[in-house]
């Protein structure tokens, strides 16, 4: 009889599982994880493999950007990417895995976002 609750309650987890990734695809929905950007104004971006995207918060009315800096590692559930550059994206769901460094930031992806305005300009080269 407990073996018998335990499959049931087994198969009942896996269906809501596979529900919810049918829901996911269905409407365009990734789970992605990758580097943060906190902008000069005010907006954060998430760099996905060598490209920054600008993530705009989709649900609630209480910012889930709280408490990120340039540099932690973040988890995302985002919509898809709209091809400018940088990309921008529908946030969500937002999770920071850990800590991290502005150094942590590829440096060719922190320059082309200083030369176009979304950071401050860091010491001038000689």
């Amino acid at each position: 009889m407990k073996k018998k609750r335990i499959r049931i309650g087994a198969i009942c987890v896996i269906a809501i599982l596979l529900l919810g990734a049918v829901v996911l695809v269905k409407n365009n929905i990734s789970i992605s994880t990758g580097t943060c950007i906190a902008a000069d104004n005010g907006e954060y971006l998430v760099v996905l493999g060598q490209s920054p995207v600008v993530m705009h918060q989709r649900t609630g009315k209480k910012t889930v950007f709280s408490g990120l800096n340039t540099g932690d590692k973040i988890l995302i559930l985002h919509d898809g990417i709209d091809t400018s550059y940088p990309g921008q994206t529908g946030l969500y769901f937002l999770l920071k895995l850990s800590d991290g460094e502005e150094s942590d930031v590829p440096e060719k992806i922190m320059d082309e976002l200083q030369e176009l305005g979304w950071l401050h300009q860091t010491d001038a080269e000689p």
